[in-house]
């Protein structure tokens, strides 16, 4: 029995040993990582800038609100239009000038609309050239088309709502993607559903008489 303690005495001091001895650093245990490997760990990466990444996109192009078509007028935005631009003195359309065509413009046409009576036919006119930038005072370039008006007769009839009334109009210029196939003294209400369906752009100029 004596002999049967001091054995089981010597294994448990030779375990004890064991274990200190996987205690101490004997290099297969991880050393803490150095100041310089931790930076090297949260260092980012800049975004690339090369063309065509949406990186190198400037944001102030972003930005830039888009350039818009525009239509002057002898009156201004808003403005109560009198003579020689109403009634009997309205005998020729205004003198027009316009700017910011957009690309892939076929024609440009212009519409004259009564808001209070918006059936009734002031002025259509279509098959303008996109390289225009105007019109002089009633004239038209002798390839374009107009309607016939409510009174009749092909061509421009000015603003003149009924006595003691007045009227809210809009004048519009469209750029279309075609040429339309219409001709001189077509319906004017055929004509400007035309007009809008073949629409790119518009712009209007809104006034009262």
């Amino acid at each position: 029995m004596a002999r049967s303690s001091r054995f089981i005495a010597l294994a448990c001091f030779t375990s004890l040993i064991a274990l200190s001895a996987c205690s101490r650093q004997d290099g297969r245990t991880m050393a803490t990582p150095s100041e310089s490997q931790i930076a090297a760990t949260n260092t980012t990466v800049a975004p690339s800038t090369s063309t065509g990444d949406v990186a190198s996109v400037d944001s102030a192009a972003l930005n830039t609100p888009p350039v818009l078509m525009t239509l002057v007028t002898p009156w201004s935005e808003g403005a109560k239009v009198s003579a020689p631009f109403v009634c009997g003195d309205a005998t020729q359309s205004p003198t027009l000038t316009w700017t910011n065509v957009p690309a892939g413009t076929v024609s440009l046409a212009l519409i004259l609309t009564d808001e209070d009576a918006p059936d009734y036919v002031h002025w259509v006119a279509a098959n303008i050239s996109p390289s225009l930038t105007g019109l002089a005072a009633g004239t038209l370039p002798s390839d374009a088309i107009q309607a016939k008006n409510s009174k009749g007769a092909i061509g421009f009839t000015g603003p003149c709502p009924p006595a003691g009334t007045t009227h809210q109009y809009s004048l519009t210029l469209y750029a279309l993607d075609q040429m339309l196939e219409f001709a001189n003294g077509d319906d004017g209400t055929a004509m400007g559903e035309a007009i809008s369906a073949a629409a790119l752009d518009a712009t209007t100029v809104s006034f009262s008489a």
